[in-house]
């Protein structure tokens, strides 16, 4: 049948499912040192969304480049995150320990909001630094305003990964099968809006560009123009030097 086929829909799917697993694999090997995490979730999302943009050929070599690429910058992302994620943690230990009744709801609020901006933060900034040449402040900066621009798109991700925890625990007996179909499926699904966002973010860059090299000629007409009434006065000052 035609769908069978080495380029139909069904192949290309499970072409893709095979490529994210094995991402997987390799992300998971360099996750081990720990401090390393930063810069393994960079390369995988780097090629993730080539893989879901069907432009990868290849999935290893690719990696390891975007590993190397952006290691020092991921690397020092990571540090950061994993001090906030810390202050993060003693903050709900501590509402914990003292009940959540003994808590002001406006001081629990607070927590809410800043530990789903810090989710978000974790799930959009190394996408973010594999795709564009940023500093961490602007790397930070970015992922903000990417949380707050996709906020419904990437709540509807943490659900699934509830959902998923959920799936996980009910058939323990088949976790390993339900963690990976799981987990493919959010990575598969934020690739998703990865791909959307950054179009849009790439569009904003180039018409920002744009806007520079229109205000760079228009402030290079200028000066011509200054430049050629000067030469202009300079010629008439000369003039009236030879008449007197």
């Amino acid at each position: 049948m035609g769908i069978f086929r080495h380029d139909g829909p069904i192949m290309e799917f499970l072409s893709t499912v095979a490529d994210l697993m094995i991402l997987d694999l390799i992300c998971i090997v360099c996750c081990i040192p720990i401090v390393t995490i930063g810069p393994a979730l960079s390369a995988k999302y780097a090629v993730a969304m080539r893989i879901v943009r069907h432009e990868e050929p290849t999935i290893v070599k690719p990696y390891f480049k975007a590993f190397k690429e952006n290691f020092k910058q991921a690397l020092i992302v990571w540090l950061i995150l994993m001090v906030v994620v810390l202050l993060v943690w003693i903050d709900w230990s501590w509402m914990i320990d003292k009940g959540f009744d003994n808590v002001s709801p406006l001081y629990f609020g607070g927590a809410v909001f800043v530990t789903t901006i810090v989710s978000f933060i974790i799930m959009t900034i190394f996408p973010i630094i594999s795709r564009f040449e940023l500093t961490v402040k602007e790397a930070f900066k970015t992922a903000a305003l990417f949380s707050m621009l996709y906020f419904f798109g990437l709540l509807a991700i943490v659900i699934l990964m509830g959902f998923s925890v959920f799936v996980c625990i009910k058939y323990i007996r088949w976790l390993p099968l339900a963690f990976t179909v799981c987990h493919l499926c959010i990575v598969y699904c934020l690739c998703l809006i990865f791909v959307r966002g950054f179009k849009k973010l790439e569009a904003q860059f180039v018409d920002v560009d744009e806007n520079e090299d229109d205000v760079d000629e228009n402030e290079d007409d200028v000066d011509s123009e200054m430049d050629s009434k000067i030469i202009d006065v300079g010629q008439e000052k000369s003039d009236e030097k030879k008449d007197v």
